[in-house]
């Protein structure tokens, strides 16, 4: 963050003073958290066939923010999914033909790049294996006939973030929410979060990075059919 005043889409302002070092470790603590959560915007649709094969179709808007800035640490990217072919088709490989990239798109604009991505795997386990989802702990498991599935969402802030820290993520990310769709092979019995279609087939949760930067505990999705 550059030391001269910024306007944040026209609303909260930070101008130099004795604490703007203060606010840049908070602001960067809270960039971090939000990139590790979440990569900002996410539209998921996952379908699980009944053998564990199944598709997943991404659509993420990464803010060009997130993307210019680099991990204090080591200064590579803190970034968690792909942002280009070449990077989905790297982690692909070492699925061994387990999991295939079926279809892949970027655009750009001043403020985001989009991705539209579509997987196949054989299975959870080595859709799970991929770089860009082995932080989301995605398992499927077997009882007999039942089968219950789970996804970790977001982890909860070690500590909670200081009110500064809350404005300034409200102010950058308002406008990026974030939904998980879930299709099953048979109808679900049941669910923690979210809710079903008609047909009891579709489990869709939706959320915010301010509820996730807010929230006190990590977040888990899991249902059982």
């Amino acid at each position: 963050m550059k030391s001269r005043e910024l306007d944040i889409h026209g609303g909260i302002q930070y101008s130099p003073s004795k604490d703007s070092y203060m606010q840049k470790a908070a602001f960067v603590c809270a960039l971090a958290l939000v990139v590790l959560s979440s990569c900002v915007g996410i539209d998921s649709d996952l379908s699980v066939r009944e053998n564990g094969s199944g598709t997943l179709d991404l659509t993420y808007r990464v803010s060009q923010l997130i993307v210019n800035l680099g991990n204090p640490t080591d200064g590579k990217s803190v970034v968690p999914l792909p942002l280009s072919r070449s990077d989905f088709e790297r982690s692909v490989q070492a699925t061994q033909g387990k999991v295939r990239l079926t279809r892949f798109d970027r655009s750009e604009d001043q403020k985001d790049i989009t991705i539209r991505a579509g997987l196949a795997f054989d299975s959870l386990d080595a859709l799970s294996q991929m770089d860009a989802f082995q932080n989301a702990q995605i398992r499927l498991g077997a009882d007999g006939g039942a089968h219950t599935f789970s996804e970790l969402i977001a982890k909860a802030p070690p500590e909670p973030l200081t009110d500064d820290s809350l404005k300034m993520v409200d102010a950058f990310f308002g406008g990026y929410d974030l939904t998980f769709r879930i299709e099953a092979p048979k109808p679900i019995t049941t669910n923690n979060l979210g809710t079903l279609s008609a047909d009891k087939r579709v489990l869709t949760y939706k959320t915010t990075i301010g509820d996730i930067v807010r929230t006190k505990n990590d977040i888990v999705l899991s249902m059982s059919w």
